[in-house]
């Protein structure tokens, strides 16, 4: 599962624990453009060796309740579980 830049902005705006720098830093603001630049490159990482592996890729945006995913995950790995 990877969260798609809408939703980590979104994350932001509502979530005052995402948007919080948790150490003293010298630049709260660069500190968190950092954190979210590391963010999107690691979701990004995550994607292109997932999709060279074969393995699948759920982009969660937000769109669908915490239910709706579930039910997604719980159908992928439904034969597995069997």
């Amino acid at each position: 599962m990877v969260p798609t830049d809408g939703f980590r902005e979104r994350q932001l705006r509502v979530l005052p624990r995402a948007a919080a720098v948790a150490h003293r830093v010298s630049d709260p603001e660069r500190a968190q453009r950092n954190r979210i630049d590391r963010d999107r490159l690691v979701a990004e990482d995550a994607v292109r060796t997932a999709n060279e592996l074969g393995i699948r890729v759920l982009r969660v945006d937000g769109s669908e309740d915490a239910e709706a995913v579930a039910d997604v995950v719980a159908e992928h790995f439904g034969p597995y579980l069997a």
